[in-house]
């Protein structure tokens, strides 16, 4: 593991995200992208996931989400999934162009939300050369991607052309776990989920809130089974079997993962959807284990 690291900022669809970089000393090492899920902050497990990559070689990236954390953007806590699959882009661009970085290989790290939100990323921007999704947020229920494939050509057609500063269709007021921050319904109400935002959430510098509000946009509606089936590159899911979050279900995952036409590896891990995210726990490094195991056989 290492601490050492800079501070980064770049602009992504009108606002300022910033991060950490860790340089490797090898110029043309391989490049790791990683951000938070749903409504976490990078300083919630993600800066210690990228210092154990960063230890193993690699340049790494780890940075705030558009509206959370140290990155700017309004409303405050709103998340925008676009604006978050854009933002991924907008990071690997920052990094390429940074002194002593020279490589062809760009990784894109997500966990949760953020693990589908990955899949769109690798989908979509031809830079990317591997994707690791830990407990992916693949869906409640398996949907069947059309077989003309008109579907993702939609998808992708809206991240190059469509326009982010429109009126989203919807913002809908909710709490990511149970905690007496408001009277908005509870997405995740179970004790994992209110135990991790305690211990994380709630520590000093972590800049997180209870309380969010998720965007729906006029656009076309973002399918992670949709985007799998279109994965070209070698892809990597770390897959809680007892994972308790509806929108990711180790069986949607399964079909998923199925369905990916490349080189890809799958690892299963207990301790629900949470335990893999708790810094330097078993769990932790098992999780990293399989990534730094993906990244060796495949970059």
């Amino acid at each position: 593991m290492t601490d050492v690291y800079e501070n980064i900022e770049f602009e992504s669809e009108r606002a300022t995200l910033r991060g950490r970089f860790h340089r490797s000393e090898n110029r043309e090492a391989a490049l790791v992208v990683l951000a938070h899920g749903f409504s976490a902050t990078a300083h919630m497990s993600i800066n210690a996931f990228a210092a154990r990559l960063a230890g193993a070689g690699y340049h790494v990236l780890a940075y705030d989400h558009r509206n959370f954390g140290t990155s700017d953007g309004e409303p405050r806590y709103a998340v925008d999934q676009w604006c978050q699959i854009r933002g991924y882009s907008d990071a690997i661009t920052c990094a390429l162009d940074l002194d002593g970085v020279e490589t062809d290989h760009v990784v894109v790290w997500g966990e949760s939300m953020g693990g589908g939100t990955v899949h769109f990323v690798g989908a979509f921007d031809p830079r990317v050369t591997a994707v690791i999704a830990h407990t992916p947020g693949c869906g409640a229920e398996y949907v069947e991607p059309a077989a003309d494939a008109s579907d993702f050509a939609a998808m992708k057609t809206f991240w190059v052309d469509g326009d982010l500063t429109d009126e989203p269709a919807a913002s809908v007021a909710v709490r990511f776990a149970d905690l007496p921050t408001s009277e908005a319904p509870v997405i995740l109400n179970f004790d994992a989920a209110r135990d991790y935002a305690t211990t994380y959430g709630q520590r000093t510098e972590s800049l997180w809130s209870n309380d969010v509000n998720v965007i729906t946009r006029k656009a076309p509606e973002l399918s992670v089974p949709v985007a799998a089936a279109q994965l070209a590159v070698p892809t990597l899911y770390v897959v809680a079997s007892d994972d308790e979050v509806a929108v990711a279900a180790p069986a949607v995952a399964r079909q998923c993962f199925d369905s990916i036409a490349a080189a890809k590896n799958w690892t299963d891990i207990d301790g629900g959807h949470f335990g893999l995210l708790y810094e330097d726990s078993e769990l932790f490094h098992r999780a990293v284990d399989a990534d730094l195991a993906f990244l060796a056989e495949h970059l």
